[in-house]
Protein backbone atom coordinates (compact mmCIF):
# COMPACT_ATOMS: atom_id res chain seq x y z
CA UNK A 1 0.00 0.00 0.00
CA UNK A 2 2.93 2.57 1.12
CA UNK A 3 4.45 2.30 -2.51
CA UNK A 4 1.32 3.92 -3.71
CA UNK A 5 2.44 7.09 -2.49
CA UNK A 6 6.06 6.81 -4.51
CA UNK A 7 3.68 5.79 -7.92
CA UNK A 8 1.15 8.99 -6.88
CA UNK A 9 4.43 11.35 -6.70
CA UNK A 10 6.49 9.85 -9.62
CA UNK A 11 3.16 9.09 -12.22
CA UNK A 12 2.12 12.43 -11.55
CA UNK A 13 4.94 14.21 -12.76
CA UNK A 14 5.20 11.25 -15.97
CA UNK A 15 1.61 12.55 -16.32
CA UNK A 16 2.80 16.03 -17.74
CA UNK A 17 4.47 14.38 -20.59
CA UNK A 18 2.07 11.41 -21.25
CA UNK A 19 -1.89 10.67 -20.55
CA UNK A 20 -0.45 6.95 -20.17
CA UNK A 21 0.90 8.17 -16.52
CA UNK A 22 -2.24 10.58 -16.09
CA UNK A 23 -4.37 7.46 -15.61
CA UNK A 24 -2.01 5.77 -13.62
CA UNK A 25 -1.50 8.93 -11.42
CA UNK A 26 -5.49 8.81 -10.83
CA UNK A 27 -5.27 5.37 -9.77
CA UNK A 28 -2.75 5.90 -7.25
CA UNK A 29 -4.21 9.00 -6.25
CA UNK A 30 -7.17 6.77 -5.42
CA UNK A 31 -5.46 4.05 -3.62
CA UNK A 32 -3.37 7.00 -1.45
CA UNK A 33 -7.07 8.43 -0.62
CA UNK A 34 -8.69 5.19 0.43
CA UNK A 35 -5.84 4.38 2.53
CA UNK A 36 -5.88 7.73 4.10
CA UNK A 37 -9.52 7.25 5.21
CA UNK A 38 -8.64 3.57 6.28
CA UNK A 39 -9.72 1.56 3.95
CA UNK A 40 -8.14 -0.89 1.76
CA UNK A 41 -7.13 -0.74 -2.47
CA UNK A 42 -9.78 -1.29 -4.46
CA UNK A 43 -7.49 -0.78 -7.55
CA UNK A 44 -4.53 -3.70 -7.15
CA UNK A 45 -2.27 -0.85 -7.96
CA UNK A 46 0.13 -2.05 -5.42
CA UNK A 47 0.46 -5.99 -5.84
CA UNK A 48 0.86 -4.80 -9.69
CA UNK A 49 3.73 -3.23 -8.63
CA UNK A 50 5.03 -6.00 -6.18
CA UNK A 51 4.30 -8.48 -9.10
CA UNK A 52 6.37 -6.34 -11.35
CA UNK A 53 9.00 -6.21 -8.82
CA UNK A 54 9.35 -9.73 -8.15
CA UNK A 55 9.27 -10.92 -11.56
CA UNK A 56 12.10 -8.74 -12.66
CA UNK A 57 14.18 -9.82 -9.64
CA UNK A 58 12.75 -13.42 -10.27
CA UNK A 59 15.20 -13.10 -13.74
CA UNK A 60 18.51 -12.49 -12.16
CA UNK A 61 17.86 -14.12 -8.95
CA UNK A 62 15.64 -16.30 -7.59
CA UNK A 63 16.59 -16.13 -4.05
CA UNK A 64 16.37 -12.77 -4.42
CA UNK A 65 13.10 -12.71 -5.69
CA UNK A 66 12.13 -14.85 -2.92
CA UNK A 67 13.25 -12.51 0.04
CA UNK A 68 11.50 -9.57 -1.99
CA UNK A 69 8.27 -11.21 -1.86
CA UNK A 70 8.44 -12.17 1.91
CA UNK A 71 9.67 -8.96 2.92
CA UNK A 72 7.90 -6.09 0.30
CA UNK A 73 5.88 -4.87 2.92
CA UNK A 74 8.99 -3.38 4.81
CA UNK A 75 11.04 -3.10 1.83
CA UNK A 76 8.43 -1.10 0.68
CA UNK A 77 8.42 1.57 3.70
CA UNK A 78 12.07 1.10 3.48
CA UNK A 79 12.09 2.55 -0.47
CA UNK A 80 9.50 5.36 0.82
CA UNK A 81 11.24 6.82 3.75
CA UNK A 82 14.35 6.66 1.13
CA UNK A 83 12.24 8.53 -1.35
CA UNK A 84 10.97 11.11 0.22
CA UNK A 85 14.29 11.71 2.84
CA UNK A 86 16.08 12.50 -0.73
CA UNK A 87 13.43 14.25 -2.08
CA UNK A 88 13.93 16.55 0.99
CA UNK A 89 17.68 16.64 0.96
CA UNK A 90 16.76 17.54 -2.97
CA UNK A 91 14.10 20.35 -2.33
CA UNK A 92 17.02 21.91 0.20
CA UNK A 93 19.95 22.04 -2.06
CA UNK A 94 17.21 23.77 -4.87
CA UNK A 95 16.49 26.51 -1.99
CA UNK A 96 20.42 26.74 -1.10
CA UNK A 97 21.04 27.76 -4.82
CA UNK A 98 18.50 29.77 -5.50
CA UNK A 99 18.73 31.87 -1.96
CA UNK A 100 22.72 31.64 -1.42
CA UNK A 101 23.82 31.09 -4.90
CA UNK A 102 25.00 27.57 -3.89
CA UNK A 103 23.55 23.99 -3.24
CA UNK A 104 25.81 23.53 -0.67
CA UNK A 105 26.66 26.87 1.50
CA UNK A 106 29.14 25.29 3.87
CA UNK A 107 31.50 23.86 0.96
CA UNK A 108 30.69 25.93 -2.22
CA UNK A 109 33.11 23.69 -4.07
CA UNK A 110 31.14 20.71 -3.27
CA UNK A 111 28.26 22.47 -6.08
CA UNK A 112 28.38 21.26 -9.33
CA UNK A 113 25.52 24.00 -10.59
CA UNK A 114 26.98 27.27 -9.12
CA UNK A 115 29.11 29.52 -10.73
CA UNK A 116 31.67 31.33 -8.81
CA UNK A 117 34.31 33.63 -9.78
CA UNK A 118 38.13 33.21 -9.28
CA UNK A 119 39.92 36.08 -10.35
CA UNK A 120 37.49 38.09 -11.83
CA UNK A 121 36.90 34.66 -13.88
CA UNK A 122 33.51 32.88 -13.49
CA UNK A 123 34.36 29.39 -12.94
CA UNK A 124 32.08 26.07 -12.17
CA UNK A 125 32.34 25.41 -8.88
CA UNK A 126 33.00 21.88 -9.07
CA UNK A 127 36.54 22.88 -9.85
CA UNK A 128 37.31 24.87 -7.01
CA UNK A 129 39.43 22.60 -4.50
CA UNK A 130 41.04 25.02 -2.60
CA UNK A 131 39.73 24.89 1.64
CA UNK A 132 39.91 28.80 2.12
CA UNK A 133 37.89 31.70 0.53
CA UNK A 134 38.47 35.35 -0.04
CA UNK A 135 35.66 37.63 -0.04
CA UNK A 136 36.45 41.26 -1.49
CA UNK A 137 34.98 43.95 -2.99
CA UNK A 138 35.74 45.54 -6.39
CA UNK A 139 36.89 49.00 -5.53
CA UNK A 140 37.69 48.12 -2.09
CA UNK A 141 41.06 49.85 -1.02
CA UNK A 142 41.92 47.18 1.49
CA UNK A 143 41.47 44.46 -0.65
CA UNK A 144 43.52 45.93 -3.36
CA UNK A 145 46.20 46.52 -1.36
CA UNK A 146 45.58 42.73 -0.20
CA UNK A 147 45.51 41.33 -3.94
CA UNK A 148 49.78 41.49 -4.10
CA UNK A 149 50.00 39.93 -0.66
CA UNK A 150 47.33 37.36 -1.33
CA UNK A 151 49.35 36.07 -4.67
CA UNK A 152 52.26 35.74 -2.83
CA UNK A 153 51.48 33.74 -0.10
CA UNK A 154 49.26 31.79 -2.95
CA UNK A 155 52.73 30.91 -4.81
CA UNK A 156 54.95 30.52 -1.81
CA UNK A 157 52.22 27.97 -0.25
CA UNK A 158 50.30 26.69 -2.84
CA UNK A 159 47.25 27.18 -1.45
CA UNK A 160 44.71 29.07 -3.73
CA UNK A 161 42.28 31.59 -2.81
CA UNK A 162 38.74 31.25 -4.00
CA UNK A 163 37.88 34.92 -4.55
CA UNK A 164 34.10 35.60 -4.47
CA UNK A 165 33.50 39.38 -5.20
CA UNK A 166 30.92 40.96 -2.94
CA UNK A 167 29.86 44.34 -3.54
CA UNK A 168 28.50 43.30 -7.28
CA UNK A 169 27.38 39.71 -7.48
CA UNK A 170 24.44 38.83 -5.10
CA UNK A 171 25.54 35.01 -5.43
CA UNK A 172 28.56 35.49 -3.75
CA UNK A 173 26.74 37.93 -1.19
CA UNK A 174 24.48 35.20 -0.08
CA UNK A 175 27.97 32.68 0.47
CA UNK A 176 29.05 35.67 2.74
CA UNK A 177 26.27 36.31 4.48
CA UNK A 178 26.06 32.12 4.79
CA UNK A 179 29.52 32.55 6.93
CA UNK A 180 28.58 35.62 9.01
CA UNK A 181 28.20 34.45 12.18
CA UNK A 182 32.17 33.22 12.04
CA UNK A 183 33.18 36.62 10.44
CA UNK A 184 31.46 38.42 12.95
CA UNK A 185 32.39 35.92 15.35
CA UNK A 186 36.42 36.41 15.10
CA UNK A 187 36.50 39.77 13.18
CA UNK A 188 34.53 41.80 15.30
CA UNK A 189 32.66 43.07 12.19
CA UNK A 190 31.17 42.10 8.74
CA UNK A 191 33.65 43.59 6.07
CA UNK A 192 35.94 42.75 3.31
CA UNK A 193 38.76 41.62 2.79
CA UNK A 194 37.60 38.79 4.32
CA UNK A 195 39.25 35.62 4.70
CA UNK A 196 37.56 32.02 5.59
CA UNK A 197 38.20 28.77 6.08
CA UNK A 198 35.72 26.30 4.34
CA UNK A 199 37.38 23.33 6.92
CA UNK A 200 37.12 24.75 10.43
CA UNK A 201 34.53 27.88 10.24
CA UNK A 202 37.24 30.27 10.79
CA UNK A 203 37.92 33.63 9.74
CA UNK A 204 39.97 36.61 9.69
CA UNK A 205 39.83 39.90 8.11
CA UNK A 206 40.95 43.16 6.87
CA UNK A 207 44.71 44.47 5.79
CA UNK A 208 47.90 42.00 6.89
CA UNK A 209 50.67 40.86 6.63
CA UNK A 210 52.00 37.44 4.17
CA UNK A 211 53.07 36.07 7.66
CA UNK A 212 49.98 36.44 9.16
CA UNK A 213 47.90 34.95 5.95
CA UNK A 214 50.53 32.09 6.03
CA UNK A 215 50.09 31.63 9.83
CA UNK A 216 46.05 31.72 9.21
CA UNK A 217 46.51 29.09 6.23
CA UNK A 218 48.78 26.82 8.63
CA UNK A 219 46.30 27.07 11.98
CA UNK A 220 43.07 26.20 9.78
CA UNK A 221 44.26 24.82 6.27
Amino acid sequence: MVLCIVALVVFAVLGVFSARYRALAAEAFGCVFRMVTLRPCETGLNERIKAKIVGETLKRSPRAARAVNRHFEALSWVFTLLFFASLAYTAYGAYNLVTLGTCDPANPQNCVFAPQVKNGTTIPVCNITSAFIEFYGAECPHCLKMKPVVASVEEETGVVFVKLETWHNESNQGIMNYHAAEIERDCGFMGVPAFVSTKNRKAACGEMSADALKQFIIDNG
